[in-house]
């Protein structure tokens, strides 16, 4: 048992070799959260793309490819549960590494608050319309926080293979759906019409716009990278896991993209793009009473998620405590289950306070698209950094293993790919309450580089003593003694 002497080492570490290639795939898989995206981000991207959806999905996941190439890189040549702090830190130094991290965190805490928080009202609202029965939305996404915690609280290999059987029971319902659109095609569909872009709105203008939504429907596959020191043969495992996670859920939603447009009708998509909720008609119309195998998807979706963000984001926050640049109380393993308690606890405190604040000061149903716009930002933001961040490492630390085409085109044509993103993000702008995301971006970037310079001011040199173990400690950077 872990409670023994034998397996508990005298100064609580992490649990190392528990995690396989399955076990880290699945991380990756429920954190970028497959059939949330597929019941809330297709009507986004039919809006642009039309039937032509899987075209827009198919070079999206090329160019997700390209940005997973970088975390693949980093996570190779040095390991770490710090993920974006290691990487981040050792290529762009010390304060920018800092901020990038501080952009990563921004985009854990909404991103996961965001699904958890609107699954309660989704839920919430449902129970009422279906059964007149009347259970808070907050109550329900409480629940959610307590049963991700007591999970991700008792140890990595209970919550991974939890991950794991949640991941995959959304992925068979949402494909089993897929296949009854495909046996069931809407009225006037056509088998031929997703594939020929001209039937996009503007042609291949249409694809492109779609492509851009597409991008954030794949985010997520970086979380394999802050698991490296629980992972077996961690510096061959994480890349692989982020790659096979992305060509699995590319194809994926190539697929069921299809599926959904032969499903509901390919002459019609704009009617498809405007519905409230799509999927809700078709399950109605194909399955149903069974059409609660979607909300049982979208539950299993947001518990997911909530598992692999909270062990991801918590890793890095644990490493942040060792290396001295969050407080050291963020290191703590509890002894037994070997995981980064506190670190745990203040990640879901502050999804708690972000899901209370937007649910009550605004209205529970703008929770999803209101912290995601802002985890939309700093994602993109963090991933152009870690793009920055790769070249220059790699020509700085590993000059015999530098490949311009892998270290610096890559990386580069990635973050070309990125910058229409972050426009289409705030422009036009967009309607209250989201024309106010980017300034809270903004200012929670703001608040970063404040507790920064608070940290160098309390303690000199904190933060070059920090990359200094980063960089000269090695993937094993988490040995070093507090």
């Amino acid at each position: 048992m872990s409670s023994t002497p034998s397996n508990t080492p005298t100064h609580p570490q992490l649990r190392t070799n528990s995690l396989g290639l399955s076990e880290l795939v699945f991380q990756a898989v429920t954190h970028i959260a497959p059939a949330s995206n597929v019941i809330f981000a297709f009507p986004i991207i039919a809006l642009k793309a039309g039937p032509v959806m899987p075209l827009s999905l198919l070079l999206a996941t090329i160019v997700c490819l390209f940005i997973g190439n970088t975390v693949s890189q980093f996570s190779s040549y040095m390991p770490s549960s710090g993920g974006y702090y290691s990487f981040a830190t050792r290529g762009l130094g010390s304060r920018t590494g800092f901020m990038a991290t501080w952009s990563y965190l921004i985009y854990e805490i909404p991103g996961n608050a965001g699904l958890t928080g609107f699954l309660g009202y989704f839920v919430s609202d449902m129970l009422h319309t279906e059964f007149k029965i009347n259970v808070p939305w907050w109550l329900i996404s409480l629940a959610t926080i307590a049963l991700v915690w007591t999970l991700t609280y008792r140890g990595i290999q209970l919550s991974a293979r939890i991950t794991a059987m949640l991941g995959g029971i959304e992925i068979l319902i949402i494909l089993a759906m897929s296949i009854t659109f495909l046996i069931h095609p809407g009225k006037g569909s056509s088998y031929t019409a997703p594939l020929n872009p001209a039937n996009a709105p503007n042609h291949f203008a249409g694809v492109l716009a779609g492509m851009v939504f597409s991008i954030l429907a794949l985010s997520g596959f970086e979380a394999p990278a802050p698991m490296a020191q629980e992972a077996k043969r961690p510096a061959s495992f994480v890349a692989k896991a982020i790659t096979l996670s992305l060509f699995a859920i590319g194809g994926f939603y190539i697929f069921t993209s299809y599926a959904a447009a032969i499903g509901w009708g390919t002459g019609d998509m704009a009617a498809f793009a405007s519905n409230a909720n799509p999927y809700y008609v078709l399950g109605h119309a194909f399955w149903g009473a069974g059409w609660w195998a979607v909300v049982l998807a979208l539950i299993n979706s947001a518990v997911g998620v909530g598992l692999a963000a909270t062990n991801a984001t918590s890793r890095v926050m644990y490493t942040m405590g060792r290396a001295g640049t969050l407080p050291a109380k963020f290191a703590r393993i509890h002894p037994v289950y070997q995981t980064p308690t506190y670190a745990i606890g203040f990640f879901l405190i502050a999804c708690t306070i972000s899901i209370l604040l937007v649910g009550f000061l605004l209205n529970p149903d703008t929770i999803f698209n209101f912290l995601e716009t802002v985890a939309t930002l700093a994602v993109i933001v963090l991933y152009i950094m870690s793009n920055l961040a790769l070249t220059r490492y790699m020509r700085r630390r590993q000059p015999a293993h530098f490949s311009a085409l892998q270290h610096g085109i890559v990386p580069w044509i990635a973050t070309l790919c990125l910058l229409p993103v972050l426009f289409i993000t705030v422009y036009p702008r967009p309607a209250w309450p989201y024309n106010i995301t980017p300034y809270i971006f903004v200012a929670a970037m703001f608040l970063g580089f404040v507790y920064m310079r608070q940290r160098e001011y309390a303690n000199p040199g904190s933060l070059d003593r920090a990359a200094a173990l980063l960089t000269h400690a090695g993937p094993a950077s988490e040995t070093v003694s507090e």
